[in-house]
């Protein structure tokens, strides 16, 4: 059993970084976890997703912004950006009963799966925990039933340093992945000089 959100590999990302370049879409189930649930990387991902065909975005914490994507596609290419826009279908999710029904509902196509703060309604205290548990880990099954035709990727976010998941929710994602990575932005940038 892995530790709780220690990763298998931990990957510092920036804007310009891509998973292609890591070779991590390689992979078919890969989490990652990182403050606001990566959420600014995600929308970049579905634009350069969505210009390669159709994608699926399951949205959990209400942060798909269909205009950050199309300023994304803007900088990515000169293509029609309406037309990989019209690729993404996004269903989002309100508690985590409607994350399960959503996974439960989506038909394993060989479509890439985007999962974005995902995790974001399991930290619902109105829901007791045994039940947010077995919740968590029917979702689970259910992200790698639709890994076994495409590439998914789910972000998440962590709790807020110093408290690890009381809950353990997280673990039962991160047990799932085939790959589970944080997400950092570089911190050894030159702070700039005042003159």
């Amino acid at each position: 059993m892995k530790a709780l959100l220690e990763p298998s590999s931990r990957v510092i990302f920036d804007q310009e970084s891509s998973l292609y370049r890591h070779g991590l879409l390689d992979r078919r189930l890969l989490v990652i976890a990182g403050p606001h649930a990566v959420s600014e990387y995600m929308l970049t991902l579905s634009a350069r997703l969505a210009r390669r065909g159709p994608l699926r975005v399951l949205d959990g914490g209400n942060r798909f912004n269909a205009y950050i994507v199309a300023r994304a596609l803007r900088r990515l290419s000169s293509e029609n950006q309406t037309q990989a826009l019209s690729r993404i279908r996004v269903a989002r999710a309100f508690t985590c009963h409607q994350v399960l029904s959503l996974l439960e509902n989506t038909s394993p196509e060989a479509i890439p799966t985007l999962g974005i703060d995902l995790l974001d309604t399991f930290y619902d205290e109105s829901v007791n925990l045994a039940e947010r548990r077995r919740l968590a880990v029917k979702c689970a099954g259910h992200l790698r039933r639709l890994s076994q035709q495409a590439i998914v990727v789910v972000s998440i976010r962590p709790p807020r340093p110093p408290r690890a998941d009381p809950t353990g929710i997280l673990q039962i994602i991160q047990e799932s992945a085939d790959q589970f990575l944080f997400h950092e932005t570089p911190t050894d940038k030159p702070t700039p000089r005042l003159l």
